[in-house]
């Protein structure tokens, strides 16, 4: 009887061990579904479950990653900074850190990570790309902050501006915008959307339990 008892003591830790593994893995693998489905809550919450479950890097990894895509990007880029320790995912991590910082323009973080996912991985060209748009961006927004000038006494006097003749006064016509122009405008801020919601994905991961 007492051997019985020991030998359910040392098989009781297996079956707990066991059953949360699986529990997590089937969480993770219902989670990886819905976020290919494009159901970044529903995804958000079965990874959270995997994680609360059985924490390790892979599952922050993912909730990070869902969480990000389903616009809690603060939360996520905190999650997601718990699978940098991990070299199989350090990249990964980074890249989709940095699209979170970029879709909440923090430029400079956005830069720092896809610059940090290059040096780790040099022929990830989304990473390559992002960061372009990046440093664009940055760019951009210094020269309109820095376009603004000063007030019209720092500039001295002004030439008085001739009025312009509208077109019912029989001036000639504004110039119309180019379509064609426009249409490339649009073409480019479409690509660098699709290339902000582009994320590295959730993984699968193995059932892992021994004896």
């Amino acid at each position: 009887m007492k051997a019985f008892s020991i030998l359910l003591l040392a098989v009781l830790p297996f079956v707990d061990r066991l059953t949360r593994e699986t529990n997590s893995h089937a969480a993770t693998a219902r989670g990886v579904k819905q976020f290919a489905a494009k159901k970044y809550a529903e995804a958000q919450k079965s990874f959270g479950t995997s994680a609360s479950i059985a924490p390790s890097s892979t599952r922050s990894f993912n909730l990070g990653t869902s969480q990000i895509a389903a616009g809690n990007r603060e939360a996520g880029s905190a999650t997601i900074a718990k699978a940098l320790a991990d070299p199989s995912l350090r990249a990964d991590a980074l890249f989709n850190r940095g699209n979170s910082a970029l879709a909440a323009n923090a430029f400079d973080y956005a830069i720092r990570d896809y610059s940090d996912t290059l040096r780790l991985r040099p022929t990830d060209a989304a990473a390559k790309r992002n960061l372009e748009i990046a440093l664009r961006r940055k760019a951009a927004m210094q020269k309109q902050q820095g376009g603004g000038g000063g007030s019209q006494q720092d500039k001295g006097p002004q030439p008085q501006q001739k009025p312009q003749p509208s077109p019912q006064q029989g001036g000639q016509q504004q110039p119309k915008s180019d379509p064609n122009t426009e249409g490339l405008l649009r073409s480019v801020q479409q690509q660098e959307q699709e290339e902000l919601a582009r994320m590295h994905r959730p993984t699968r991961e193995r059932l892992h339990v021994g004896w």
